[in-house]
């Protein structure tokens, strides 16, 4: 199983790539319908509120050392039957996100290797020699 992140736009190349979405959003779309890890989602005051980066990182950082990275890597396998799994939230690649956070956390705990969601493939079309 590999941990990827990635946003609900993403939808579609998940399903096609046979990826279990698993929502780590404070509120998922009212079309979702998979899973839901809640406890991995920001609190309605980092999302809703005055918070600024700095306190959001801590915030979020708490709640990661609150289940530690096994129990959130053992939650995600629980739900994965073996496949791949990506963790949702709204976010696009390259903007600001919890997710993120999350995948720096597992990758520092447990040197997992979790990445975004076609991160790899675009890295693979960029390091291609052009014929022109």
């Amino acid at each position: 199983m590999k941990i990827y992140t990635s946003y609900f736009g993403n939808w579609n190349s998940l399903k096609k790539a046979d990826i279990v979405p698993v929502s780590i959003a404070l509120f998922s779309p009212k079309w979702y319908e998979g899973y839901r890890f809640h406890f991995l989602a920001p609190t309605r005051y980092m999302v809703l509120g005055d918070c600024e980066r700095e306190e959001y990182v801590s915030l979020y950082r708490q709640i990661l050392d609150k289940y530690g990275a096994e129990k959130i890597v053992q939650a995600v396998n629980k739900v994965s039957y073996g496949k791949d799994v990506a963790l949702l939230c709204y976010e696009k690649p390259g903007e600001f996100c919890h997710r993120h956070l999350l995948a720096d956390y597992l990758n520092e705990k447990l040197n997992l290797g979790v990445t975004e969601f076609g991160a790899d493939i675009e890295k693979e079309e960029d390091n291609q020699l052009s014929l022109f």
